[in-house]
């Protein structure tokens, strides 16, 4: 009998799972959403915590959300991926964040805790930064995935509500809010604007999506809100010229030199970091003063050219605008490389001694085309932009 009964209930929720639409739902602006827990705390022994609520008074069933962030590598499948923006795996750049949860609520009965249903979900969030305004978006869904237990009020009834929450030096500038059926069959979505005020020259901002569960049904009606949140990122207003913006400083970002657009250009560098083993982790500097002796120490004034005057440029590296430049450096390299087949490559640097094949560190210089090095300097200038690199950060080099 107890297992025909069960069979019922699990196919009563099939049947359920058919008819609820699968279109997303917002909260009715009539209907305001029942405000979280304050204070209710389950803990991982759900026995004690239904005593607890015994004690007070209360009987019949309670709640439970247990949370976990998925791993990097981590992927799912089905009807968990539906919901997922973040293509199934969490992801941190320079400019986005990406942060999957999946969490189950449990539904148990007071005074004894015994488990009598559940709600498994997944939480994803994606929130995009822009290097050139303090505006920021974070798009959140959720979906449920499984629900058991048998089909009463204390399970079908659940709902989920989310708000906007800001953390740290923001506003809300547009959301949409979110509330309606916790079961499978419905995802939810919404997608809100954050503003973070000027602050001076760096400073830190955070927004998150909170989000709770609620039930008429439950000795306590709502739950403990969660927050989706990513990690906090700088906004900073310190890059002369152009406009202010925010990035994840704590992601190193990544200068890619492109061998099809600078063939010299970005020969160079390859000898530089990868035959001569010099760092291809540079250090950005934002001191006039320094970024002058860097370049005066690498290609002194006076310096022996090439012929044809205009055509040819003095490249140096690590860049002048770091503080792995040329003047905190103990010495400076010309490089001359002559192959096996007799054929010879010459930096043409003849101010500098030649480098030997076991020589490391120091700096290099190399005389370039003069269309190559600017065009080189132009898109590191862009880089630093974009990326947002500021005095004191470190990015890397990659010739590709």
């Amino acid at each position: 009998m107890a297992r025909w009964k069960a069979g019922i209930a699990s196919v009563a929720l099939g049947l359920l799972a058919l008819l609820v639409p699968t279109t997303p739902v917002a909260a009715e602006p009539d209907k305001p959403a029942p405000k979280p827990a304050v204070a209710q705390e389950c803990g991982t022994d759900l026995k004690q915590h239904a005593a607890t609520l015994a004690a007070t008074g209360k009987s019949g069933t309670a709640t439970c959300i247990r949370k976990q962030a998925r791993k990097a590598n981590q992927r799912k499948t089905g009807a968990e991926v539906a919901a997922d923006i973040c293509g199934g795996s969490p992801t941190l750049t320079r400019t986005a964040a990406c942060v999957i949860e999946d969490g189950v609520l449990l539904i148990f009965t007071v005074p004894n805790g015994a488990v009598i249903g559940s709600i498994q979900f997944t939480v994803s969030s994606l929130t995009t930064l822009d290097y050139s305004s303090l505006r920021w978006s974070q798009s959140w869904h959720y979906q449920a995935n499984t629900v058991a237990g048998p089909a009463i009020p204390a399970v079908l009834d659940s709902l989920v509500y989310a708000e906007p929450q800001c953390l740290a030096s923001c506003t809300v500038s547009s959301s949409g809010l979110v509330g309606g059926s916790a079961l499978p069959g419905r995802i939810h979505s919404t997608t809100t604007h954050f503003t973070s005020p000027l602050s001076g020259y760096t400073w830190g901002a955070h927004g998150g999506m909170r989000y709770w569960f609620a039930n008429s049904a439950w000795v306590n009606p709502t739950t403990n809100p969660s927050i989706t949140a990513p990690a906090v990122h700088r906004c900073d207003d310190a890059l002369t010229g152009y406009p202010s913006g925010c990035v994840y400083d704590s992601v190193r970002p990544v200068h890619d030199v492109l061998s099809s657009r600078y063939p010299s250009y970005a020969y160079h560098l390859q000898l530089a970091i990868k035959h001569f083993k010099m760092t291809d982790v540079l250090t950005r500097t934002q001191n006039q003063t320094l970024i002058d002796n860097n370049y005066r120490t690498a290609c002194p004034p006076g310096h022996p050219k090439p012929t044809d005057p205009g055509v040819w440029s003095c490249d140096e590296y690590p860049f002048k605008s770091t503080y792995n430049g040329a003047y905190s450096q103990p010495y400076g390299r010309n490089i001359f490389i002559l192959n096996i087949n007799g054929n010879s490559f010459s930096c043409r640097a003849s101010w500098l001694q030649v480098r030997a094949p076991n020589d490391s560190g120091g700096y290099s210089v190399c005389m370039i085309p003069l269309a190559e090095n600017t065009l080189g300097g132009s898109d590191l200038g862009a880089f630093y932009y974009k990326s947002r690199v500021l005095d004191g950060d470190q990015f890397q080099v990659r010739v590709i």
